[in-house]
């Protein structure tokens, strides 16, 4: 816009500026920003280095994992000692079991002989036993023989006439008395074909009246 001649600019002095008291703070501030977290960082570097180099068996895990692993062989151990005695006993058992079968078949193998001797002396017995009825029977025979219905015996030139023994008579036929009440009876006894006379005949049985019944 234009200027008015008759108006004389006026000119205006600018004051520094004095600065404020909250800028120190401010930048105080800012330096405890970085400060802080690097002495932070430099304590934990440090910290993990003399951590580095303490002695790794002197840590609780550690003695925790030996106090574990000692108690761990120590079962094992216990359990070896186990296993050991239990083979043993087994091994006893059988050596036991074993003596007492060949013992058994010992006895059986010796009553097994004892056995195999009686039968043959029972069959020894036996044979003298045939051998000595076969030779009675055979005696018998040749006295039986030789003494004949005559013989002469010579003594004082007299002759002595033996008579035979007389036969003993027969039996009389015993008769049993049967009855039958069918042909069925009667082949079933054997008595079929039955003739008039014969035990069991009837009548009834000879319906032909030829005199034999159940022809």
């Amino acid at each position: 816009m234009p200027t008015d001649p008759g108006m004389q600019p006026t000119q205006t002095m600018q004051m520094p500026v004095q600065p404020s008291p909250e800028q120190p703070a401010r930048r105080s501030r800012r330096w405890l920003r970085w400060a802080i977290p690097l002495l932070a960082f430099l304590l934990g570097v440090g910290v993990g280095g003399a951590g580095d180099q303490t002695n790794p068996t002197a840590t609780p895990q550690y003695q925790s994992l030996q106090a574990e692993l000692d108690s761990a062989e120590d079962e094992a151990s216990e359990l070896s000692d186990e296993v050991a005695a239990a083979e043993e006993q087994v091994q006893q058992a059988a050596s036991a079991a074993q003596a007492q079968i060949e013992e058994q078949t010992a006895a059986i193998i010796q009553r097994a002989t004892t056995l195999d001797q009686r039968e043959q002396e029972l069959a020894a017995r036996e044979s003298a036993l045939r051998a000595a009825e076969a030779a009675t029977s055979s005696g018998d025979r040749g006295s039986s023989s030789s003494s004949p219905s005559g013989s002469v015996s010579s003594g004082a030139g007299s002759a002595v006439v033996v008579e035979p023994e007389p036969e003993p008579e027969p039996e009389p036929e015993v008769v049993v008395s049967a009855s039958y009440a069918n042909c069925s009876e009667a082949r079933a006894a054997g008595a079929a074909p039955v003739s008039v006379g014969d035990p069991g005949y009837g009548r009834h049985l000879d319906r032909d009246g030829d005199g034999v019944g159940c022809e």
